[in-house]
């Protein structure tokens, strides 16, 4: 695949944005390469709810996933960003040590998760609106639950949660303020944009997540539930593109990668 419309930069590489240290990613050239396609499309199921994280012939997922989190498990997707799956809640806060601290990473890792998870819900709820597509609907609820998980660990160490009071497209990260920006102009392009763009942040939260190890058990199962969550939306999201005749090109992740996400 060629990569091409928005490139994903390593830490401290140039950027259109300031971007602190321990963000993924950057916008660039953000509305180049991507076709401006309108058309209408309905986006209903038509093989049945994804149920765990592996992809059949059809796309379809089949299996049944556990979680970590305040009731919240390891959400799958099938094309209308619809929950399927097996919701086995289990605490995160029961995973940490009575009196534990987190480490001066750990509190940076979830203040920027849990606005990266914001974001992901804040653009889905606008581009939903904007398009009336359930995959937006349907995975801004999912983006509220993975949030969740986040906050019950920020609950846990007493840590300030930055998204607290912030109405909607509002970020304390600039950088995070300046992407919901640029590729909430994009996604209001048209409904291929709109989907494109939902795959840009699904890759940039995995490839987020992945670069945020931890010495916490707590901190760790809930980023690799947030992880697998994230590439069942991208799931979700290319099989609306495919529906449309449309190719999802990788743009954060490497091609392998994604394709491997995808099941290609």
């Amino acid at each position: 695949m060629k990569k091409t419309a928005i490139a994903a930069i390593a830490l401290g590489g140039a950027a259109l944005f300031a971007i602190p240290a321990g963000v993924a990613y950057a916008v660039s050239e953000a509305t180049d390469g991507i076709t401006g396609i309108h058309s209408r499309m309905e986006d209903d199921d038509a093989r049945g709810n994804s149920r765990s994280q592996g992809n059949d012939a059809r796309g379809n997922a089949m299996g049944s996933g556990m979680g970590m989190g305040r009731g919240m498990g390891n959400f799958d997707h099938d094309d209308r960003g619809n929950i399927g799956g097996n919701m086995m809640g289990i605490d995160a806060a029961d995973l940490v040590e009575e009196g534990a601290t987190a480490s001066s990473d750990d509190a940076a890792s979830l203040t920027f998760m849990i606005e990266e998870e914001k974001l992901a819900h804040d653009l889905y709820v606008e581009l939903g609106d904007a398009w009336d597509l359930r995959v937006f609907t349907n995975i801004a609820s999912a983006e509220d639950q993975h949030a969740a998980q986040v906050r019950s660990l920020l609950d846990t160490y007493g840590l300030d949660d930055p998204t607290d009071g912030m109405a909607a497209g509002e970020f304390v990260d600039p950088a995070l303020q300046d992407l919901y920006d640029t590729l909430l102009d994009m996604g209001l392009a048209s409904r291929v944009d709109a989907l494109n763009a939902a795959g840009l942040v699904e890759e940039t939260d995995i490839m987020d997540l992945r670069s945020r190890a931890s010495d916490s058990a707590a901190i760790d199962q809930v980023f690799s539930q947030l992880e697998s969550g994230s590439e069942n939306h991208l799931n979700a999201f290319v099989k609306n593109l495919d529906r449309l005749g449309v190719d999802y090109d990788a743009r954060v992740l490497d091609d392998a990668d994604v394709a491997e996400i995808l099941g290609q």
